[in-house]
């Protein structure tokens, strides 16, 4: 491990998460990320919640592009991936709260050659195993919106039956939130480590701007869901 050769890169990730509440235990969800010349992701889902919200399951697709290593990072793959998740929130009765989360992808990639995008999609499954930690500070800094914090750790394991040439990455995000009403400003700072070797350790960093909209259709006074910015990452 000591041996690897190390490979550092700075990024900016910018995030766009919206939820909307359509039943009492019904929420759809539709958002985007984008890492310039890495990745750009349109993601949809749509959310069942148990009664007292402890778990949530969601099924989705997403639409994304991708760089491949003749693009000069342009966004030319095209990727499809049918996804799914449960998250549960272990009970809690203070300010500090605790989220597991699984999620699972079946990623869809288009071939390439070494130099053009070619006919044909890869399949990959990638399992991603994720834990988060949110205190709610409440309006500590100021009367007109709420502050927290959230640290997440996940890991994602990826297997085949195609060639799996990112095996394993561990990301971790520190949030700072800022809520107003519906709207969530979280800026924060993210650590990305991956193996795609045996060799090479590749370690890619840097801020994060996320903005996160919760909606209802109605007014749901019995049951208000809820959801974070953790949940869409």
């Amino acid at each position: 491990m000591a041996q690897r050769e190390v490979i550092s890169d700075t990024e900016m990730w910018y995030g766009f998460m919206t939820s909307g509440q359509i039943a009492p235990n019904w929420s759809v969800w539709l958002d985007t990320h984008h890492v310039p010349d890495i990745f750009l992701i349109v993601r949809s889902g749509l959310t069942l919640h148990t009664q007292d919200q402890r778990l949530s399951f969601t099924l989705g697709y997403a639409r994304l592009g991708l760089t491949a290593p003749f693009s000069a990072g342009a966004l030319v793959r095209p990727e499809n991936r049918p996804w799914g998740q449960v998250v549960y929130r272990l009970p809690s009765s203070s300010r500090l709260s605790t989220s597991l989360r699984y999620r699972h992808d079946m990623r869809y990639r288009a071939n390439f050659s070494n130099t053009e995008i070619i006919e044909g999609f890869g399949l990959n499954h990638r399992m991603r195993f994720n834990a988060s930690v949110r205190y709610n500070w409440g309006e500590v800094l100021s009367d007109n919106f709420n502050f927290s914090t959230t640290l997440f750790n996940e890991s994602l394991v990826t297997v085949g039956p195609s060639f799996a040439d990112n095996p394993f990455e561990h990301r971790i995000f520190a949030l700072f939130s800022f809520t107003k009403n519906a709207v969530t400003l979280s800026p924060g700072y993210h650590l990305r480590m991956a193996t795609p070797n045996p060799e090479t350790l590749r370690v890619n960093h840097g801020p994060f701007l996320w903005i996160t909209i919760n909606y209802r259709w109605k007014n749901f006074r019995r049951h208000l869901l809820r959801e974070f910015p953790g949940d869409h990452i």
